[in-house]
């Protein structure tokens, strides 16, 4: 894996519709990584994989701060799905509802 200067991992219970956050980033940035992270997904393409349903599903999102380079890999299975819960983990965060822990 290329070298990340910030890691944003999110863990999120589809059955609660929980998320717990842990990075290694200032808590108060971290609406703004996920919001720059969605806008680099924008006009990207649908994916029309199947997603893994699941009742938790972990997104890892690492960015490196020399090229604003983000690196992502996520257990959904399709990336629509990682974008989308990505989407709701960003609300989350804004609304304060999202538990944010150092990683």
């Amino acid at each position: 894996m290329p070298k990340a200067d910030v890691t944003v991992d999110i863990f999120y219970n589809a059955n609660t519709s929980r998320f717990v956050i842990k990075t290694n980033a200032r808590k108060e940035r971290v609406a703004d990584i996920l919001d720059d992270y969605l806008e680099a997904q924008t006009g990207k393409g649908a994916d029309h994989s199947e997603p893994n349903k699941k009742s938790e599903y972990h997104i890892t999102i690492k960015l490196d701060l020399s090229d604003d380079t983000f690196y992502v890999t996520s257990d959904t299975g399709n990336y629509s799905l990682t974008c989308g819960i990505v989407l709701y983990a960003l609300t989350a965060v804004e609304l304060k509802e999202a538990n944010i822990e150092d990683l």
